[in-house]
């Protein structure tokens, strides 16, 4: 047994001592009071906590109804928005459209309003100046040749000033249409004449504004005019704007000339057309001032050079040119000019910097040896990635480069039909004099239709018909292992591609070229008809 030691002396516990001896059942009935009232709090406070919980879920649930509703609203809204977007859009487009027509209508009620203003002003309009007889000139000391000049170019002159007063179609304005030179200007009393004209070109811009399906032109010719003359027109050409400007050599008084033609190319915002004939320039810088201008026009498309020089240098005038980098020309004529020793890079370059250039013809001077065989290179591999350009017309005197055939090949490569449809089926080209290379040429027959399509079918008609006089079809589908069955293909082409087969100038057929019967002809007989035929006699076997 145990032994346990007490404040009042010794106790023996018995070995069977029950577990519960010691327990006070008073403090166990309290802690079991104690447990059901924490359970029972407990289950009320989760009970609390989760309807606390389901109502704030319901609360969610409305208020996620609520954010859906509100949602599919505003989506609702926002395809009405869209779609009132897109109506506005319509609407304004529609509107845009409408103030352009009336702001068309209202621009050509306004050039009719001037048009017919200038008309009335000038109903009772007579010329003012009286013209000087002939017997008068003699007696001013003029011979009777050199009276008879001036009277007719006064009575010209007041013959266009009246008709410009009058508002007359004048497609070509020239102050002095039969370009004669000499005495005119000697004589004090043209002036005022040439007054009384500038002031009717001023007063005629309302009639070319008006007459907008006109083409106008204003023309300075190869005659004589000194730098007061000019002045005149200058201003006058600041206010009134024709779509063609062509001027010629002046040789007279050249000071001031240049910057006379440059004023009018910057002021004219009409201008299509800018031709210079003849005209002299006095050093790199007048040109260069030139191109510039002819660079930076907004409307100009096409350029004239005839003849043109540079005092300074004599190969100014195409390096100029080569060196212009324009978004609006279309059309560039040179003829009469020095060809220098360029890079032969520069062609490609000049043409990859003008995308809008369409026609490109140079004419080198009787005694230049125009393009080196490298130029030539150069300019195939132009024409090979250009797709703009469509004429180029190189005309020269002398011999042609040993390799001027590359030229051809680009344009129509003959070797065969891959290659002609591979070649270039957009460009013109013309190889003019190169000895008698030019004349015996067919490769400006080519490329002369705007539909390189068309262009194209032209080129493989041209080799059927020319492999059909040696009966060299055949063997040539066969070389490249065409199947058969694209004979169906190749025969149904064949109309097609005879409508447009070359003829001459009268509408006939040319001698090299044949029938689309025959060409057929040929196929249906050479083309693996032995096989066929050996195939037809198994099958009946």
């Amino acid at each position: 047994m145990d032994t346990f030691i007490f404040a009042d002396g010794l106790y023996t516990k018995p070995s069977t001592m029950s577990k519960n001896s010691f327990v006070d059942t008073t403090q166990l009935a309290q802690l079991r009071h104690d447990m059901n009232s924490l359970r029972a709090e407990l289950r009320g406070e989760f009970q609390s906590r989760v309807d606390q919980l389901e109502n704030e879920c319901s609360d969610l649930k409305q208020e996620c109804q609520i954010l859906h509703q509100t949602n599919s609203q505003l989506k609702q809204r926002c395809d009405e928005l869209h779609y009132t977007n897109h109506a506005m859009l319509d609407k304004i487009s529609r509107l845009e459209g409408e103030v352009k027509l009336l702001q068309t209508s209202f621009d050509k009620a306004n050039r009719k309003a001037k048009y017919q203003e200038m008309l009335l002003k000038n109903l009772k309009w007579e010329y003012p100046l009286p013209v000087p007889t002939i017997s008068r000139l003699l007696s001013l000391g003029y011979n009777e040749a050199e009276s008879s000049e001036i009277f007719q170019d006064i009575v010209d002159l007041e013959d266009v000033t009246t008709d410009m007063r009058m508002g007359q179609i004048i497609r070509i304005v020239d102050p002095n249409p039969n370009a004669r030179s000499g005495h005119t200007y000697d004589y004090e009393g043209y002036f005022p004449h040439y007054e009384e004209f500038a002031d009717a070109l001023i007063e005629y811009r309302h009639t070319i504004d008006y007459m907008e399906n006109e083409v106008f032109h204003f023309i300075i010719g190869d005659y004589e005019i000194p730098r007061k003359y000019l002045d005149l027109l200058q201003d006058a050409l600041q206010q009134t704007h024709f779509h063609v400007l062509k001027f010629f050599s002046n040789n007279l008084d050249g000071v001031g000339y240049i910057d006379f033609i440059v004023s009018s190319v910057q002021a004219d915002k009409k201008l299509k057309v800018l031709s210079l004939n003849n005209v002299v320039f006095e050093n790199s810088s007048e040109f260069n001032t030139m191109c510039s201008a002819i660079n930076d026009h907004a409307s100009l498309k096409e350029v004239e050079l005839t003849g043109c020089r540079d005092d300074e240098d004599e190969w100014g005038i195409f390096e100029g040119i080569i060196a212009m980098k324009s978004a609006t020309l279309e059309k560039i004529h040179l003829s009469e000019i020095t060809l220098p020793d360029l890079e032969p890079t520069c062609m490609l370059e000049f043409l990859s910097s003008n995308p809008s250039l369409k026609e490109f013809m140079i004419e080198g001077d009787p005694f230049d040896p125009f393009f080196s065989e490298d130029e030539i290179v150069y300019i195939a591999d132009a024409l090979r990635n250009n797709n703009t350009l469509r004429r180029l017309q190189l005309k020269s005197h002398r011999e042609p480069p040993n390799n001027i055939h590359i030229l051809e090949s680009v344009v129509f490569n003959r070797s065969s039909l891959n290659a002609a449809f591979h070649s270039n089926h957009h460009c013109n080209l013309t190889l003019s004099g190169y000895g008698n290379y030019g004349e015996t040429s067919d490769i400006h027959k080519f490329n002369t239709c705007n539909d390189p399509v068309m262009n194209r079918r032209k080129k493989i008609y041209n080799i059927l018909s020319t492999r059909n006089r040696n009966r060299e079809n055949a063997a040539y589908f066969e070389s490249y292992s065409i199947s058969i069955k694209h004979m169906p293909q190749i025969l149904a082409l064949l109309k097609p591609f005879a409508e447009h087969y070359l003829h001459d100038e009268n509408g006939r057929q040319e001698d090299d070229e044949v029938k689309p019967l025959s060409i057929a002809f040929e196929i249906l007989r050479d083309w693996k008809m032995p096989e066929l035929y050996d195939m037809d006699k198994m099958d009946e076997d």
